[in-house]
């Protein structure tokens, strides 16, 4: 599902499980939109997870336009929950400037083989490409599936409010509430965020990677421009210098580092005449060393000789990974954020899916001998509702009287409706009445048909007597039962 698709039904959540306030939706309102979804959508879209979503979209826009918020609210449900423009701008700005200070401080005037700046930055990637290697080796070992948190309500069973991520709550703070500060609409809001945060929580993890693998690119290009800039009006001096390391400890060293650089040009490794001739500091106008590196670099200066190995050397071992990596992040961004994952496992789906499911469910009722008043049909569209889903449509024919047999089957057929009987749990069963009726169904409609017992009249005429409609229920039960067809009370027990 599109993040801008899921966005809306997290919004659309949080606007029905809120309390009720003057500008959210009733319930009845919800209720009533959910069935113009169906009826609208019909059997024509499909029956798939696809058409189930678009269902969950399309409902939610109407839910979202049906509540009277202030502008300053819409606007909320409009933010995305990623990483900020600004955030990602900054990052990269603050490591290029990280990067040019970092060598401009600690190499001002000399190119040295052994400088802390330029070859911190290329041990710490490789240290990260070896953490990358190791993480992505265990995940393909130690594969988990993922799992969707379900969305949480406004209000738990303490009445309060689960606190926000201290960043995502400061970035809250610092938005305009002229209109909707104190209300429960802020709190209906806090819990959009919070609950749009953790769905969002993949595509924004992803986001947070490229900015990094950028912001590591942009720290090596500003050590270059350094590199590059203060050559432009300063002679370096070349060389190396230490206390501890010998002049065949530092080959060792250059030979490791320049290692990536060599095997992919096809040179030499540095020999210990090369490293021990600049030993010390050397200007940077001299003629170059011998050095298998001259026939593919275009300057003979030792200066400029190195200087280019240099570039060459985090160009590829730190610009050109870390933008390679950048792109796999920008890649797995846009698909995270075209395929988000919604708990649908949740009761607040669930409860829509049995209401997507029961779009296509169409039931013809045959009532006998029980005249359907408005509120005993308002009872039955209600059990159908509950049972079938919201999208379930119900016929009901004209009641049979007591002794008649049922119509012929193509004269009261709607096409593919479910035939339902519904009897009077206020009459006694008779073998000779309703034993020849109910044959008759089960010849007719087949043995998967249902039996409803209309029991609500009974029930409200013996009050005072559970015990004699229990009995009466029972009776009833095990009578459709011996007939073959299985029997349901309406309204179900207990309510």
């Amino acid at each position: 599902m599109k993040a801008s698709s899921a966005r809306d039904i997290v919004f659309a959540h949080a606007l029905e499980t809120a309390a009720p306030h003057e500008a959210l939706p009733t319930p009845e309102r919800c209720a009533a939109i959910t069935q113009e979804c169906l009826h609208a959508q019909g059997n024509a879209k499909g029956s798939g997870r696809a058409a189930f979503e678009r269902f969950l979209h399309e409902r939610a826009k109407r839910v979202i336009a049906a509540a009277q918020l202030p502008a300053d609210i819409r606007a909320v449900a409009l933010q995305g929950a990623g990483v900020s423009r600004w955030m990602v701008v900054a990052v990269l700005l603050g490591a290029f400037a990280l990067g040019f200070a970092g060598h401009a401080i600690t190499d001002p005037h000399r190119v040295d083989l052994l400088s802390p700046s330029l070859i911190g930055i290329v041990l710490w990637n490789v240290l990260v490409y070896v953490l990358l290697v190791v993480n992505w080796g265990r995940s393909l070992i130690q594969r988990k599936k993922m799992v969707v948190m379900p969305l949480e309500p406004v209000q738990g069973q303490t009445g309060q409010v689960t606190a926000v991520p201290s960043g995502w709550l400061q970035k809250l703070q610092a938005r305009k509430w002229s209109v909707s500060r104190g209300t429960g609409l802020r709190k209906m809001v806090l819990n959009f965020e919070r609950n749009w945060w953790q769905i969002n929580q993949r595509p924004r993890h992803a986001q947070w990677a490229l900015t990094i693998h950028l912001g590591a690119a942009m720290l090596a290009l500003g050590a270059l421009s350094s590199l590059w800039l203060t050559g432009l009006t300063n002679a370096y001096q070349v060389g190396w210098e230490s206390t501890f390391l010998s002049p065949s400890a530092v080959q060792t060293c250059l030979n490791i580092l320049f290692a990536p650089l060599q095997h992919l040009l096809g040179t030499e490794p540095w020999t210990l005449a090369e490293v021990t001739a600049l030993q010390g500091w050397a200007p940077s106008g001299v003629p170059a060393v011998p050095a298998g590196f001259m026939q593919f670099l275009e300057y003979p200066t030792v200066g400029q000789l190195w200087v280019q190995l240099y570039s060459l050397l985090l160009g590829l071992m730190v610009i050109a990974p870390r933008l390679v990596l950048a792109l796999w992040q920008g890649i797995k961004v846009w698909w995270l954020n075209q395929h988000l994952a919604l708990p649908l496992q949740q009761p607040y789906f669930q409860k829509l899916q049995r209401d997507w499911a029961g779009r296509a469910t169409a039931l013809q009722v045959q009532p006998y001998s029980l005249d359907i008043t408005p509120e005993r049909e308002a009872a039955l569209r209600s059990h159908v509702a509950q049972n079938y889903g919201a999208g379930a449509q119900l016929t009901v024919m004209p009641p049979l009287a007591y002794g008649s047999p049922l119509p012929n089957a193509s004269n009261s057929s709607n096409g593919h409706a479910q035939q339902v009987l519904l009897l009077n749990l206020a009459a006694t069963p008779e073998v000779e009445i309703h034993g020849a009726l109910l044959a008759q169904v089960l010849n007719l409609w087949g043995p998967q048909t249902d039996v409803w017992l209309w029991a609500a009249d009974f029930r409200a005429r013996n009050t005072g007597a559970p015990a004699r409609v229990q009995e009466r229920e029972q009776l009833w039960k095990e009578f459709v039962r011996s007939a073959g067809l299985n029997a349901t009370l309406v309204p179900a027990a207990g309510v």
